[in-house]
């Protein structure tokens, strides 16, 4: 299995998700939750934690405190990756994110 690049993360965030969206917000975990599904898809080994983290960093996305969790502010789950996330873990979408959001 062939290893995930930082520059992945680029790709993976354009086909993953739309930025820009100023009241939107995507909890950490939940996007690297979605990024691991993603790198099944490409066939590659996902980057550890630490190094997905600075990798997004690296796309100028910072993250921050929300409450009571870690959040990547502006940055809005699109496509199938998303859908397939929530029902993998079950997981109800957000108070920001109906699922309609998630099919757009």
């Amino acid at each position: 299995m062939e290893h995930h690049m930082p520059s992945d993360i680029a790709r993976f965030l354009a086909e993953c998700t739309v930025g820009d969206m100023d009241d939107e917000a995507t909890p950490v975990a939940d996007l690297y939750g979605m990024y691991i599904i993603w790198s099944e898809q490409q066939g590659t080994e996902p980057l550890a934690v630490q190094a997905f983290s600075a990798a997004v960093q690296g796309e100028g996305i910072e993250a921050e405190r929300r409450r009571s969790e870690q959040v990547y502010t502006g940055l809005l789950p699109t496509g199938a990756i998303p859908i397939q996330y929530i029902l993998e873990t079950d997981k109800a979408p957000g108070p920001n994110n109906s699922l309609d959001t998630f099919l757009g």
